[in-house]
């Protein structure tokens, strides 16, 4: 399968074309404002990731610790707050 990547800066889906693995998530906040962001299977499932970085940090990255990734059957949905912050998703 072809790695896709997106990057959001708002809530919603990452995408529905499933089943899909999830591998990287990277959180970026804008340098001024704290970010934070929630990834869930579907937008009414429960969280399955949460990532959150102060406005002057660093991005902060997290990556599936199998090979695979973490299977969504819905949808990749983010949850993003935080002014300006982005999240970049990579998938498959």
């Amino acid at each position: 399968m072809a790695r896709d990547l997106k990057e959001v800066s708002a809530t919603g889906n990452v995408t529905t074309s499933v089943p899909v693995f999830l591998r990287t998530v990277t959180l970026t906040p804008d340098g001024t404002n704290a970010a934070s962001l929630v990834v869930k299977d579907g937008s009414g499932g429960s969280a399955r990731l949460t990532l959150r970085v102060a406005g002057a940090g660093p991005s902060v990255t997290w990556r599936a610790g199998s090979k695979e990734g973490v299977l969504f059957s819905t949808a990749i949905h983010a949850t993003l707050t935080g002014t300006g912050a982005v999240a970049d998703f990579e998938y498959d």
